[in-house]
């Protein structure tokens, strides 16, 4: 089996399940925590448990039981609005209430069920980011190794420009800000990323108003960092969730108009073709949902 070598560049503490989820996207925890208890991963030569904390400068050697290197996946008949496709690369404008990847209690109905229908066999899709499950818009997929890697290097290198837009509750003064907050899951609820303490991962979200009214603000949003939640977690950092955002403070209803998911939209995407060699850019039309808070907003 392959091996395969990461160093842990933290300053604070971090769990080496969380860890190898973070950094390897194709991959649930579960499997994470599986593949460590058969002994398939090694921090300083050394087998460890799931829950074990990494220190700086740890080595975590890895590799993948052979059985397993295919998440076992079923092609599904799912609707894809499809904003660009060739031989390399895919992206598509991700519908609400679809999750990404394979998880626990979310075992099929997934992005890449439906990507695998759409390939019918010719081809199968590897992740390089993700959406949350209720964030729509622009997501690319490689369709092949290449691709993958340089994708993912892109993103690593934070090389990908990514802008969404989002209605936020309350007004915000300012025409454009800039949060620097450290991110780290609650220790209470471990669904929930907040700044706190104990966060250990920088995290940079730059924002625009694009508009105001008397109960919310409309913003364009760039993330300079790709953290868990992030333009969520921020938002209500400042005092001002997301819109319809029940998890981190949002409301679900303004003038009787009701919010049933987050109103945050992956809105255009700028990266280098991994075949082309060229920038390219790419845009994810507003979903109706959005649409009319949206309405004759230039962005």
């Amino acid at each position: 089996m392959k091996k395969n070598k990461l160093i842990y560049d933290v300053d604070l503490p971090e769990r080496v399940d969380y860890f190898l989820n973070e950094k390897i996207l194709d991959y649930s925890r579960t499997y994470f925590q599986k593949l460590i208890k058969n002994g398939h991963v090694l921090v300083n030569d050394k087998q460890v448990l799931p829950s074990h904390k990494l220190k700086k400068g740890d080595e975590i050697v890895y590799s993948f039981e052979e059985q397993e290197t295919s998440i076992s996946l079923k092609p599904e008949k799912i609707p894809l609005k499809v904003i660009y496709e060739d031989d390399d690369i895919i992206l598509i404008n991700k519908q609400s209430d679809i999750v990404v990847h394979q998880s626990f209690g979310h075992e099929s109905g997934t992005l890449l069920n439906a990507l695998l229908w759409h390939f019918k066999g010719k081809t199968k899709p590897f992740m390089v980011h993700r959406l949350d499950k209720d964030t729509t818009g622009a997501i690319i997929f490689a369709k092949n190794e290449k691709a993958k890697v340089s994708l993912s290097r892109q993103f690593q290198k934070r090389a990908v420009n990514k802008t969404y837009i989002t209605a936020v509750s309350g007004i915000i003064n300012e025409d454009q800000g800039r949060i620097e907050a450290p991110l780290g899951r609650s220790r209470t609820d471990r669904k929930i990323i907040e700044v706190g303490p104990f966060a250990k991962r920088m995290a940079i979200t730059e924002f625009k108003v694009l508009s105001r009214t008397k109960q919310f603000t409309l913003l364009e949003v760039r993330i300079i960092t790709g953290r868990t939640h992030q333009i969520r977690s921020h938002m209500k950092y400042i005092g001002h969730p997301v819109l319809g955002d029940v998890a981190y403070g949002g409301c679900t209803s303004l003038n009787n108009v009701e919010f049933k998911r987050q109103m945050l939209h992956s809105y255009k995407i700028r990266f280098s073709h991994p075949g082309k060699g060229k920038m390219v850019e790419f845009i994810a039309d507003i979903p109706k949902d959005m649409a009319g808070l949206f309405k004759n907003i230039k962005i």
